[in-house]
């Protein structure tokens, strides 16, 4: 811009005629951008906050994330009608569990995915008892939503069986997303094992995925590498959603709780249910445990 300038002081004290074309480019030369430079974006889309993946009024159970109903029984969310409406009345079904979510809670084992031997005949509807209430082409709907949003993404890995859950289709899910990849259940590998060595073969196993920035081993049970996991967390956020991701029986629900306490100053008065049902969570869930308005969100087990 400064040589276009220039240039235009020279036509104007020599009184050289500039040719036509020239004053024509003139312009456009000046709105220009110094070379090798892009230009800002406009302040007011750099600072606008990111979209609720979750609508604030949205009411759901506290234990899968699904919408609280009482239409449709068997289907996710599903509440008996006397007791949705009593909790309604009273301003309670933000605190409440859906009718499945009770029945895990009590120790019931309640399949959540139409999958494999569990897929209906013909005629059985989705929620049937011991069939599941939602399908894995479902589930993935539920987290395509991360291929278009700036976001961290913690990807559970089962230390105990790292070729079944390591996803390496995960990308079609999350995108370009960067990934920090949490090897769980580290307390179960054989005495005498190295961590820095697993970890790195672990790094090794990972570059198929690619964007991965860092590798942490964590035990959720002994505490192991936790803190450790916690710090990389935050230093790698940089003010984005923060989503846990990963595939069944990777720990994900234990790791969760493991970590709230290290990243937030209070942990929320109602986490996620844990059970020993695989699938639980049916729906993201929104926890709010970060300053300036970002959200760390647990997410239903990957299908891939």
């Amino acid at each position: 811009r400064a040589s276009s300038y220039r240039v235009l002081q020279f036509i104007r004290q020599d009184s050289c005629p500039a040719p036509l074309p020239f004053m024509i480019l003139l312009p456009l030369l000046l709105a220009l951008p110094p070379l090798g430079l892009r230009r800002p974006a406009p302040l007011a889309r750099r600072c606008a906050p990111q979209v609720a993946l979750v609508p604030r009024n949205r009411v759901a159970c506290y234990g899968c994330g699904a919408e609280l109903q009482a239409d449709v029984a068997g289907s996710p969310g599903y509440m008996e009608p006397e007791r949705y409406e009593m909790k309604r009345k009273r301003r309670q079904l933000r605190e409440t569990l859906c009718d499945r979510c009770r029945r895990l809670s009590s120790g019931e084992i309640l399949p959540a995915v139409v999958e494999g031997r569990l897929k209906r005949p013909s005629g059985a509807a989705v929620g049937e008892e011991g069939r599941g209430i939602t399908t894995p082409e479902a589930l993935r709907g539920v987290l395509l939503p991360l291929r278009e949003r700036p976001a961290l993404i913690a990807l559970l890995v089962d230390l105990t069986d790292v070729a079944g859950t390591l996803l390496p289709r995960v990308r079609e899910l999350v995108g370009g997303n960067p990934i920090l990849l949490i090897g769980t259940k580290l307390d179960l590998l054989p005495r005498g094992t190295e961590p820095e060595r697993v970890a790195d073969w672990l790094r090794g196993a990972a570059r198929k995925i690619g964007g991965v920035v860092d590798v942490h081993l964590v035990s959720s049970k002994s505490g192991d590498g936790l803190q450790a996991a916690a710090r990389a967390l935050l230093a790698e956020r940089r003010g984005r959603d923060l989503f846990l991701l990963g595939a069944a029986n990777v720990g994900k629900s234990a790791f969760l709780q493991s970590l709230l306490p290290l990243v937030s100053p209070a942990t929320p008065r109602h986490l996620p249910l844990s059970a020993s049902t695989p699938g639980t969570t049916l729906s993201l869930l929104p926890i709010d445990c970060f300053s300036g308005g970002a959200q760390l969100y647990d997410t239903p087990r990957v299908h891939l």
